[in-house]
């Protein structure tokens, strides 16, 4: 058997698709003999990186072939393992290198494996996705991260609306089968983090763990555990939940920093699971860690782009002028709930008229104006000072002509802090060397001024 031969028989008991690029290297590598500072060395990849990938690959097919594999011992066993399932109506096949044949005898050996997998799966709340609107994109863009890239940490990040939780939804819907076990929480009603972890770890080691550690760091390492034993798919939603409001973003509330500790933890340490978390703020501590070949990575959602919101509008029965159903889109910036809002009373209000609804001036009310509501009176208030000079402007502004509308209100440094807050917050927009507020919550800022809400909580 050669090296190309082993790949081939990788790649499909480990049932993750294609093997990425670092993956295949350090296999190549490793059946030459070479070490990890070697591989590292010769691929331009850190040494740790490159004995996390490996690490990985040994765990994946310790758990397809049933017994311990190592970097040293792989060739061997992959030789006897090979020989062991061969199949006699394609004996001659895989040897002789016909690529129809050999497929065939891969893909019985693989099903032979996978038919041995159990899957468990706790759903908590997660929302129904049978209707899903666009992010194909995001889509492809997640599973490569997951599933090619190793990840072990995701966060799907964007304002309230966007689309985060369909996304999470649809992602594990569709990866389902590639994951032992499945896990979804919602965190909008604040679990403690010792509830949390009390209904993981018994899920994952099915209701065996009699009684879990007294302390925290104790009861994170239980759960470790069963991620690196186990490929494991666990979702947090909403996790916003759980951060401090009136305050810079992404820091926890008082009683939760446990939270803080079990991200930590998922995205330091050598597993072969995957934590998908979504939250209308950043994390504190996710940007240090996250990378384009790292194993922690965030994707910050926007608005569908008009074809795929003038589905949600024509499944709300919202018929109308190209140019008017464009305009719409455009006001709300294609996010998806905000248009499913208008669409309700479009209909309900202007007999469908999506025009006559745009005459009348008003686009932020009801339950939209509840969601930007939640998401503003998070704000510390030197960051609604901020939103208020955006809001008021109507365009991008510079640094330094922020600089000057804050003289004498706030120094330099409150200023960038405010400025980096509100962007992990989703609510503003870095236009090369300027700032500016997408024009739904600069409409909401108008209403609040004139209504004299801009600074009050």
């Amino acid at each position: 058997m050669n090296v190309e031969e082993a790949l081939e028989i990788v790649q499909a008991v480990i049932d993750k698709g294609n093997l990425n690029k670092v993956e295949e290297i350090v296999l190549r590598q490793c059946w030459e003999g070479k070490s990890y500072l070697e591989i590292a060395r010769n691929s331009g990849y850190e040494v740790g990186y490159v004995t996390d990938v490996g690490a990985r690959l040994w765990q994946w097919l310790s758990k397809a072939f049933g017994k311990k594999v190592t970097k040293n011992n792989f060739p061997a066993l992959l030789r006897q393992q090979y020989l062991a399932t061969q199949i006699p109506a394609f004996a001659g096949s895989i040897f002789a290198k016909e690529q129809q044949a050999q497929a065939s005898v891969l893909s019985l050996f693989a099903a032979k494996q996978q038919g041995t997998a159990e899957r468990y799966q706790d759903w908590g709340d997660a929302i129904d996705v049978s209707i899903f609107y666009g992010r194909a994109t995001e889509l492809a863009t997640t599973k490569q991260w997951m599933m090619q890239d190793g990840c072990r940490l995701v966060a799907l990040l964007g304002m309230g609306g966007i689309g985060k939780t369909a996304l999470a939804a649809k992602l594990a819907e569709q990866l389902q089968d590639r994951f032992e076990y499945l896990f979804w929480r919602s965190l909008r009603h604040a679990p403690s983090i010792h509830d949390l972890l009390r209904d993981l770890i018994q899920f994952l080691s099915h209701q065996s763990v009699a009684k879990l550690p007294d302390n925290l760091d104790s009861q994170i390492t239980c759960l470790m555990s069963h991620l690196r034993s186990s490929r494991c798919l666990l979702i947090l939603d909403n996790y916003e939940s759980i951060l401090r409001s009136g305050e810079r973003a992404g820091r926890c509330c008082a009683g939760y920093e446990g939270y803080s500790e079990l991200l930590r933890r998922i995205a330091d340490e050598r597993h072969q699971s995957c934590l998908i978390l979504t939250s209308r703020e950043k994390p504190v501590g996710i940007a240090a860690k996250e990378g384009k070949t790292l194993p922690v990575r965030s994707l910050h959602l926007t608005g569908l782009p008009p074809v795929e919101a003038q589905k949600i509008l024509q499944d709300k029965g919202i018929v109308d002028l190209e140019d008017a159903s464009k305009q719409l889109i455009d006001r709300y910036n294609g996010n998806p709930l905000a248009l499913k809002i208008a669409a309700t009373t479009i209909r309900s209000l202007f007999d469908g008229s999506i025009r006559r609804f745009l005459d009348q001036g008003t686009v932020i009310f009801g339950d939209l104006w509840d969601l930007l509501d939640q998401q503003f009176n998070r704000l510390s208030p030197v960051e609604k000072q901020v939103m208020h000079w955006l809001g008021n402007c109507h365009n991008s502004m510079s640094l330094s002509e922020l600089r000057e509308n804050c003289v004498g209100s706030m120094s330099q440094k409150e200023l960038l802090e405010a400025l980096e807050s509100l962007d992990r917050r989703s609510l503003v927009e870095r236009r090369s060397t300027s700032f500016a507020q997408q024009s739904v919550v600069v409409e909401y800022i108008s209403a609040r001024a004139v209504a004299g809400l801009a600074n009050s909580s």
